[in-house]
């Protein structure tokens, strides 16, 4: 417990998904009162959202272009494709902004329950993971967009300083109107530019920190719940006896009904979750393969050192990303699953009959494992490995035809 009376949890409720929510607008809140989302948030959105917008059809559609020069069209393709999903995780977050402030506070309400010390201690423990993951893929993001910015002027500054023709060029290979890049216009266009390279960072910075919070705090909320079954047992101190008596068995169903209860709620949480980022899941997966095995092929075919660079930061980015998905998603099957491993360990055997079937019903659909499964993909850590290995094949494949 903190001094304000708040859990221990409280302090660590998605700190860094929720800094870089509130910079795009898009953090799920409510005026209090039961009012709508605040006006300055929906400016925000707005510009964030046409800056990613404007910088994704750009990107795509100057690759598309220039296809004949696989460099320059994968140097817009890689950031491009980013962008293009970037878009549709912040219009799938805005248009169900209510729907996702309804999850935050059912798993706030299911994290509060418990305050006990041990269990606190275990959720601090995953938040501050959770978190730390968060701003690893908010740094390498970061890193990667500064890179893109940077590049163009390390290399203008380079051409002045040795007299060499030239002028400095966009931070991202795009089609713009010609007005855009103007003299006159071309340091708003630049920046503009910058602006959106910093908009997908903190939206994917927003979205994929939320889905691995959410799935960290799934697992801890099943913690709880196996926590409280071993607690049940413990508190009895059946040890003595062979057969608990009649009173004990009541105490236990009466405790195990309070147990079924929340361990339904943590399913249904983990469904409706899984139902809001379905889409979000699918396309990430879809494109990760490609981005993946782009961003390889152009570090492996470009003969600059600063785009290298680059897109060496870019790819650390990329894998985070995917990494993040994955591991929420292992997390939540793993600890669904030991619920059946700790009813297994208790002392089921000294319970009456009425007992058990409350035990074996608990027990049975701890069992069938909690997925974040979405069409084709269910993120995990095999997975993770999967998507590696495919995007290998793709690079030896296409190292064939080059």
């Amino acid at each position: 417990m903190t001094d304000s009376g708040q859990p221990a949890i409280a302090g660590h409720f998605y700190r860094i998904p929720r800094i870089s929510g509130l910079i795009v607008g898009l953090w799920p809140q409510r005026i209090r009162g039961g009012g709508g989302r605040p006006w300055h948030a929906h400016l925000l959105f707005v510009f964030a959202f046409a800056v990613v917008l404007v910088g994704a059809v750009g990107e795509v559609s100057y690759a598309c272009v220039h296809l004949d020069n696989l460099v320059v069209a994968l140097e817009a393709f890689c950031p491009g494709t980013t962008k293009a999903v970037c878009v549709l995780k912040l219009w799938v977050f805005f248009r169900s902004n209510r729907r996702w402030a309804e999850l935050v506070q059912r798993l706030r309400a299911m994290l509060w329950q418990s305050r006990r010390q041990e269990g606190q201690r275990m959720l601090v423990g995953l938040a501050t993971t959770a978190n730390r993951l968060s701003l690893l893929l908010l740094s390498s993001g970061t890193a990667t967009n500064a890179a893109f910015n940077l590049q163009p002027l390390i290399m203008g500054l380079y051409r002045w300083i040795v007299q060499l023709p030239g002028q400095v060029e966009l931070p991202f290979n795009i089609i713009l109107p010609s007005f855009a890049v103007q003299p006159g216009l071309f340091p708003l266009t630049y920046v503009l530019l910058t602006a959106s390279g910093a908009c997908t960072v903190f939206a994917f910075s927003f979205v994929d920190g939320f889905f691995v919070c959410s799935c960290l705090y799934i697992c801890g909320a099943f913690r709880l719940v196996q926590q409280d079954i071993r607690r049940i047992f413990a508190d009895l101190h059946g040890d003595s006896v062979d057969v608990f008596t009649e009173e004990m068995n009541a105490e236990v169903r009466h405790r195990l009904a309070q147990v079924v209860e929340r361990h339904n709620a943590i399913i249904d949480f983990c469904t409706d979750l899984t139902r809001q980022f379905t889409v979000i899941v699918l396309m990430h997966f879809l494109s990760a393969a490609f981005v993946l095995c782009s961003t390889i092929l152009d570090i492996m075919l470009n003969t600059s050192s600063l785009s290298g660079l680059t897109y060496i930061c870019y790819i650390i980015a990329a894998l985070t990303q995917l990494f993040l998905y994955c591991f929420g998603g292992n997390h939540v099957s793993e600890s669904s699953a030991a619920v059946a491993d700790v009813l297994y360990d208790i002392e089921w055997y000294k319970c009456d009959a009425r007992t058990r079937k409350v035990i074996l019903m608990i027990l049975r659909r701890s069992q069938r494992a909690k997925t974040i499964a979405v069409p084709f993909f269910t993120p995990s850590l095999p997975a993770f490995g999967s998507i590696l290995s495919t995007a290998g094949s793709y690079i030896t494949l296409l190292k064939t035809f080059l």
